[in-house]
């Protein structure tokens, strides 16, 4: 499976996935103007992974996944499709896997830090908190 890389934008973030170490990373600021347009590949992506490397794969151990959200700012368009994201790891938590979820902050974002805690209790997966 090849790496999804998406360059950011003034209004859309930095998405690096790659598959062969197994980590998620989105970073930036989030308000697409077209939100659907720019995020259901990015979740279509995850879907195919976890088909790939979890659902049709029934004879080797289950990666890791860690996922690291650096985000500066994202609208409730945006947050809808970073919970969709999250529900799409929630399936691979709930085969029994291991997934890390790290939420990364600037120290004096306490709004941001609280939008982490809110998408934490939502999906039923802990964070890693880490200010910056």
């Amino acid at each position: 499976m090849k790496p999804l890389i998406i360059e950011p934008t003034e209004f859309t973030p930095d998405v690096n996935f790659n598959p062969s170490k197994h980590t998620l990373d989105i970073a930036g600021f989030s308000r697409p103007e077209n939100v659907i347009g720019y995020y259901k590949p990015v979740v279509t992506w995850i879907q195919d992974y976890i088909d790939e490397t979890f659902t049709n794969n029934k004879e080797f151990d289950k990666p890791v996944i860690i996922t690291n959200f650096r985000m500066t700012y994202f609208n409730s368009s945006s947050a809808k499709f970073l919970l969709d994201i999250l529900f799409e790891l929630r399936k691979v938590h709930d085969m029994g896997n291991k997934i890390v979820v790290n939420w990364y902050y600037e120290s004096d974002d306490d709004e941001i830090k609280e939008s982490g805690e809110e998408l934490s209790d939502l999906v039923c997966i802990p964070f890693n908190y880490f200010a910056y």
